[in-house]
């Protein structure tokens, strides 16, 4: 596992911006392939079974699968058992790298971006409640894109170069986008956000908590 530390450093006065925030990133050993075809054999079915409400500032439109991401888990499909305890697993080890003596009960949604030639995620965040947590990705089948990391104090952001099997975790507030695809091959990612049970418990509405999935 790679952990990225992105530090403000030394600061001289009290009022100068400060930060300190982690990523990580592996490479996961899990069969994706099945995943994949699920994932394309049933995105115009669920397009075409659920009302565009939102595309939740990435841009991608109303007949966008990766604005149904409130309508479904993606972790309840047939082939994501693997992806699921990946995640898991991901998560535990990243919590105990940082030196965390209890790991905690954390639910999860999880959904699928499938982009086309000229698409693009706009830059946007995952949520900067009280309770935020973690978010992440797994590259599933990409070409030569990166997803882009912004800090909020501004500066360069970083790029991840997308590869496929590649899981990456980050706090939910961090902004980030992606490069534009530019070929004729789908670029599929899955993308979810992980709460702590205290979360989970106080912030998801009553009739959206089926919509998580314990791990």
């Amino acid at each position: 596992m790679k952990l990225i530390r992105f530090t403000s450093g030394q600061t001289y006065t009290p009022f100068a911006a400060a930060w300190e925030y982690f990523f990580c990133e592996e490479d996961l050993k899990i069969p994706l392939e099945e995943l994949k075809k699920e994932i394309l054999d049933k995105e115009k079915g669920i397009i075409e079974e659920y009302e565009f409400e939102d595309d939740w500032g990435t841009k991608l439109g109303a007949k966008s699968l990766t604005a149904r991401s409130n309508k479904y888990n993606l972790l309840n499909f047939d082939s994501a058992l693997p992806l699921k305890y990946a995640i898991k697993k991901t998560h535990d080890k990243f919590i105990a790298e940082l030196g965390a003596k209890d790991i905690p009960q954390v639910y999860v949604q999880c959904w699928a971006n499938v982009m086309r030639e000229g698409d693009q995620i706009a830059v946007h965040s995952h949520g900067k409640d009280p309770y935020g947590y973690l978010s992440g990705h797994v590259c599933v089948q990409v070409t030569d894109t990166n997803t882009n990391y912004y800090n909020p104090f501004g500066g360069t952001p970083w790029s991840s170069p997308n590869k496929a099997g590649k899981i990456t975790l980050f706090p939910s507030w961090v902004s980030h986008g992606t490069d534009k695809v530019v070929d004729s091959q789908e670029r599929i990612t899955i993308a979810f956000d992980i709460l702590t049970e205290d979360g989970y418990t106080k912030i998801v509405k009553d009739d959206m908590k089926e919509h998580w999935v314990k791990l």
